[in-house]
């Protein structure tokens, strides 16, 4: 069925611009292009008009299965269905598998499943576009189409799948791409806060602009201190082009910062914590941070499932920032789509008004497009360093905290043997684990859960730590996954363990008065939140909030001697 698909066109409205009277002097920026998402919608949504088919009738839906492993051999199925799309099914860690035939001229096919799709083409492994989340088709006929949908989520299944012509798509990503830059162009000459050639770019068309501000970059995301798994802080921030960029402390040394696609990385020394930045002629301004250290207290914000709703997450962030917390860590699904290349500069702004380092843990929606390998190359790109993992185990004076990510693997598991199970098995027998005070998990999948029907947690993560629960190595385990907020304390063999859903930052909330019959949580609450937890050598001490502060859980723990 052909139809036209139509995003609303974007308002270009030229706005007044103010730059410095000598363009050899450094232009100031007094805010970064995300700062304010409402001048810039049109980026995200560009106003397009293409035509597509719908391929949402015609389908065999085959079965389901659970066999691991990320690259398989097609199953044989003894039953299958007819349907149309969408289709979701309520089960967790499964392969989903549909087939159908069609006739398809030269073009590209976008797939959208949970969490993500593998594609035949007449029985030939169709590998993912090296320019997209999209598969190309590159000849003319008839086709038989298997899609395997990878789904880590709760529920999942094949939503859609779109066929766009390879002229019409050619069109649409050159048609894209100008517009953003146009869009970038005039946030560019908005933000610019120096006075003297404004005149000048008014009297100026399009390209005459363009040129002028060429040597003046802007920010996209302004700095931000991460807390890599490797225990050491780095700072992070995403320029509008690669190049130099040169920090300048506060003891008047300069350091020059190299990066090859726009995201700048640098691990600052403790008298480097105070800098302003400059790239080209553009200043960005001053900047200031610390590191934590906890001797004895230690303020923590845990959160998760913020999941691209932004204008939530705004919010939450600025009500974490109240609290002035000496760490955040968001417990997983970051975004919504971890195949859409403005979710994580969008992201990082956001965590940057927290005003405090940030530890991160990947959950499946951070993998999304990327199921080929489950390499999540965005995530990889903009949250952490190219040497890496995505799990690790870090000391914070009283308590130490252990980041898994069993989204490294198909399905949600940490299968043994393999280099994660390896090194958590050795880091939670490790005498800095065992020495400490507290001892904290933090993964994106919860061990238990009520809130989602038909969802109680998952298996392979009660199985890898119940053994550890009952040895008393585990005080606190903190998930999200399920988008509500949930607390139960249970005993195992005389220790007792608490576990948190913090799924709430974002994330569309689950269904109120609809959850699953067990596990039977001490507390559910269906609302967005974020969670607070002081910590001492003597009690925890832990709070949620809601959106406007307001106070909906509390609870302490004490050490027992």
């Amino acid at each position: 069925m052909k139809s036209l698909l139509i995003i609303l066109s974007a308002c270009l409205i030229a706005q007044a611009c103010t730059l410095t009277n000598s363009e050899n002097t450094a232009l100031t920026f007094g805010a970064v292009f995300f700062s304010d998402e409402s001048k810039i919608e049109a980026y995200f949504n560009p106003g397009l008009l293409v035509e597509t088919e719908s391929l949402d009738s015609g389908w065999i839906f085959l079965g389901k299965d659970s066999i691991p492993g990320i690259d398989r051999d097609v199953p044989n199925f003894e039953n299958s269905e007819a349907i149309n799309l969408p289709h979701r099914l309520p089960f967790a860690n499964h392969s989903f598998w549909y087939k159908t035939r069609v006739n398809l001229a030269p073009g590209v096919l976008v797939i959208d499943a949970d969490d993500g799709a593998q594609l035949w083409v007449n029985e030939k492994r169709i590998p993912k576009s090296e320019r997209g989340v999209f598969f190309e088709i590159l000849d003319s006929g008839e086709k038989d189409l298997l899609i395997r949908v990878v789904n880590n989520a709760m529920a999942g299944g094949l939503r859609k799948v779109t066929w766009i012509s390879q002229a019409d798509f050619l069109n649409v990503e050159k048609s894209k791409n100008a517009i953003r830059n146009s869009i970038l162009l005039k946030r560019k000459a908005a933000l610019a806060q120096d006075p003297g050639i404004s005149s000048k770019l008014a009297k100026s068309d399009a390209p005459e602009k363009k040129s002028i501000l060429d040597d003046y970059p802007i920010l996209i995301t302004e700095p931000l201190m991460i807390l890599g798994t490797d225990g050491k802080y780095f700072l992070r921030w995403v320029s509008e082009k690669p190049g130099l960029a040169k920090l300048t402390f506060s003891d008047g040394i300069q350091k020059e910062i190299k990066s090859e696609n726009g995201v700048f990385t640098y691990e600052p020394a403790a008298n480097e914590l105070q800098f302003s930045l400059v790239q080209e002629k553009s200043n960005f301004g001053d900047f200031y941070f610390s590191i934590p250290n906890p001797d004895s207290n230690l303020k923590i914000a845990l959160w998760g499932d913020s999941q691209g709703a932004w204008d939530i997450f705004h919010q939450i962030a600025l009500q974490i920032q109240t609290h002035h917390p000496d760490l955040s860590i968001g417990a997983g699904d970051l975004v919504n789509n971890g195949s859409d290349e403005m979710a994580y500069p969008r992201f990082l702004q956001k965590l940057s008004l927290m005003k405090t380092p940030q530890l991160l843990v990947p959950g499946n929606h951070d993998y999304d497009g990327f199921y080929e390998n489950l390499k999540p190359d965005l995530m990889n790109k903009f949250l952490f360093r190219e040497s890496d993992r995505t799990y690790g185990m870090q000391v914070f004076g009283p308590i130490a905290v252990i980041t898994l990510d069993p989204n490294e693997f198909f399905p949600v598991s940490i299968p043994s043997e393999t280099p994660q199970r390896i090194w958590f098995d050795e880091a939670i027998e490790s005498d800095a684990w065992k020495t400490s005070t507290w001892k904290m998990i933090v993964l994106h999948q919860p061990p238990y859960s009520q809130g989602w029907p038909d969802y109680h947690g998952e298996k392979s993560v009660q199985d890898l730590l119940k053994p550890y629960f009952h040895r008393g190595l585990v005080d606190l385990v903190v998930a999200g996954h399920t988008h509500d907020y949930e607390r139960l304390k249970s005993d195992f063999s005389g220790n007792a363990v608490t576990f948190l859903v913090v799924g709430g930052a974002g994330g569309g909330l689950e269904p109120e008065g609809d959850q699953s019959e067990f596990p039977l949580m001490d507390k559910v609450i269906k609302q967005h939140h974020f969670g607070i937890l002081e910590v001492n050598k003597e009690e925890l001490n832990w709070k949620v909030f809601g959106l406007d502060g307001e106070l909906l859980d509390r609870f302490s723990i004490t050490k027992r001697n």
